[in-house]
């Protein structure tokens, strides 16, 4: 049966004070080396004390600060409720403790009315959610417990980034006046903790992997590899995406926001998301889009076909032309852009982009793939739930024809992939945002569970193709042990 819950506000416990620092942030903006916040706190304080129960009314304010360094902001604030959202060009991010509306679904029937739901909420505040959706519209299981289907937050307390503008809001949403007070009580509360920088400062953590489990060897790949080519050479299959998981041991729970960030200034070009529910978080640098939506502009991509990155200038230069004129590398990229372009097409009025010959390149510190990007016009009332049951998954991270190839995944895949390779972004009326949640890993105490995933297609190869799995993962290693 299909569901659509809301959660309670849950701010019970102090909330993270804005952090001191030097340098400059990740966003390029200059940290104060006093708590940068405490005149908006005081500020949004003294407007707070004045709001009056309206029910099931959202209401929202926010005011403005100096630029500050969100990773840090979330780093130094009580684990359980964070979330963050940046986008790829790095001029928008959003930064949440706590919670004042959560929803979720346990299936993928549901979306639609969650996605309603978000709408209603919201109406034309200048806020809006983080959340996602797992790959195969299923609710987590095991290690993914707290991970249904879809699952979208409004943060308590935000710290939200755009354009050369940052500000400090809060969200209160309440359905009956006593818990108007309730909630108002604890956001007064949760501010004036805000107002306190930690005595201690952000941890600094040694952290070490202590043992690595791979889920599936080069020989097991091998064969899953040649299955799936098997059922190419019979069709209707062209091609399946082989996902790999990988569970690290650490000899401590890592900071979190301090490897997210490190991980984002390695690949600056990337989505930057994270995404906590109690001792769980899931968090990643994906590089791909899967749409962005603003009024009726969508924007989307097809990214497929992967090198890696080479150890000079010349060799990465020439690693560039093998991606752009392999026949396979080719060929994987060409099901993508087609898949993007038939999916879309009942709802859209005109769609332009460059012909797959003048593909370019999207370069991330390891790896490197095929890009196309494809902007179209949309229909009349087409609502994101249009456009994420036409788009998601995408081939890149299950398949073509994706009913085919997603049946063979859940054939062949023992690890769960839980919201690896599913959807994250930030969503209201106005406009939205999601990527393709990859080059991810979800945390849980001191243990870190990676997952990597290679596209198999006609005359892939299994010792390039275990390569390319080892290299998306190696971003992250190299950053947990800095």
């Amino acid at each position: 049966m299909s569901s659509v819950s809301q959660y309670p506000v849950s701010l019970d416990q102090p909330l993270g004070a804005g952090t001191p620092g030097v340098g400059r942030d990740a966003g390029g903006g200059c940290l104060d080396t006093s708590n940068p916040l405490h005149g908006a706190v005081e500020t949004l304080l003294g407007r707070i004390k004045n709001w009056s129960f309206r029910s099931d009314h959202l209401l929202h304010l926010s005011v403005p600060v100096p630029r500050t360094n969100p990773f840090r902001w979330l780093q130094a604030a009580p684990a359980g409720e964070r979330s963050l959202w940046q986008n790829r060009e790095g001029d928008e991010s959003i930064a949440g403790i706590g919670i004042a509306a959560a929803l979720s679904a346990r299936e993928a029937a549901a979306y639609p009315a969650l996605l309603r739901r978000i709408r209603d909420i919201l109406g034309g505040q200048a806020t809006a959610f983080i959340g996602g959706f797992s790959f195969d519209g299923q609710a987590g299981k095991d290690d993914w417990e707290g991970f249904p289907a879809a699952r979208f937050v409004l943060p308590a307390v935000e710290l939200r980034r755009q354009g050369g503008q940052c500000r400090l809001g809060v969200n209160l949403l309440a359905d009956s006046r006593r818990d108007f007070m309730t909630r108002k009580t604890r956001l007064i509360a949760a501010l004036c903790r805000l107002r306190q920088t930690p005595a201690d400062g952000l941890p600094r953590a040694s952290v070490r992997i202590t043992r690595r489990v791979d889920h599936m060897d080069f020989d097991t790949c091998s064969r899953h590899i040649g299955n799936i080519l098997n059922h190419i050479a019979q069709g209707p299959i062209r091609k399946v995406v082989l996902a790999r998981r990988v569970d690290l041991q650490l000899n401590e729970s890592p900071p979190a926001f301090l490897t997210l960030e490190r991980w984002h200034r390695s690949n600056p070009g990337s989505f930057c998301f994270a995404i906590e529910n109690g001792e769980r978080l899931f968090m990643g640098c994906s590089p791909e889009r899967l749409f962005s939506r603003s009024g009726r502009h969508v924007f989307t991509e097809s990214l497929a076909g992967t090198v890696r990155r080479g150890g000079t200038a010349q060799e990465d230069a020439a690693l560039e032309r093998v991606l752009l004129q392999d026949p396979k590398l080719i060929h994987e990229h060409e099901l993508v852009t087609r898949y993007v372009r038939e999916q879309i097409a009942p709802w859209i009025t005109q769609i332009e982009g460059p012909a797959q010959a003048q593909a370019g390149v999207f370069k991330l510190d390891r790896i490197q793939h095929r890009y196309l990007p494809i902007h179209a016009t949309l229909r009349e009332d087409v609502r994101d739930e249009q456009l994420l049951a036409a788009l998601h998954p995408t081939p890149a991270v299950c398949g073509f024809p994706r009913g085919e190839a997603r049946d063979l995944i859940s054939r062949q895949e023992t690890a769960h992939r839980g919201w690896y390779s599913g959807v994250i972004g930030r969503i209201c009326p106005q406009r939205s945002e999601f990527a393709v949640a990859i080059r991810s890993t979800l945390l849980h105490r001191n243990q870190a569970l990676c997952y990597s995933g290679v596209g198999i297609v006609e005359g892939s190869d299994p010792a390039a193709e275990w390569n390319e799995l080892e290299a998306k993962i190696e971003s992250f290693l190299a950053v947990l042990e800095s």
